[in-house]
């Protein structure tokens, strides 16, 4: 190889070096500013207040309803499932009104 090639090589290396140690420079002193804003950031803001939020009862579709009912149904329990329906004003499921699912279901679930 001519040695001219070769001082080219160990020139385009070197800077290569350089190169490198200036990028990890650059990435500490970044690193170093997003830190310390990140601590002036926690120090100056207010902490937020946490609200409680009222937990909205699930919705249900009728083919749930139904899917859970028979279920209970069919571990045994249909004496019970007929009479948790006659609870909520209805002759069959299909008559229950649906803004009566969530605590319908709710109450299928106590039956053991």
């Amino acid at each position: 190889m001519d040695m001219n090639k070769m001082k080219e090589i160990s020139q385009a290396l070197a800077d290569i070096a350089a190169c490198g140690e200036y990028l990890t420079q650059l990435a500490n002193s970044t690193r170093e500013l997003l830190e310390e804003k990140a601590e002036s950031d926690t120090q100056a803001a207010p902490k937020p207040v946490e609200v409680a939020q009222e937990e909205q009862p699930k919705k249900y579709t009728f083919a749930e309803v139904r899917k859970a009912f028979s279920a209970k149904s069919h571990e045994g329990y249909t004496e019970q499932v007929k009479a948790l329906i006659t609870q909520y004003g209805a002759e069959k499921l299909s008559a229950v009104k649906e803004e009566d699912y969530p605590a319908i279901m709710k109450d299928l679930e106590a039956i053991v």
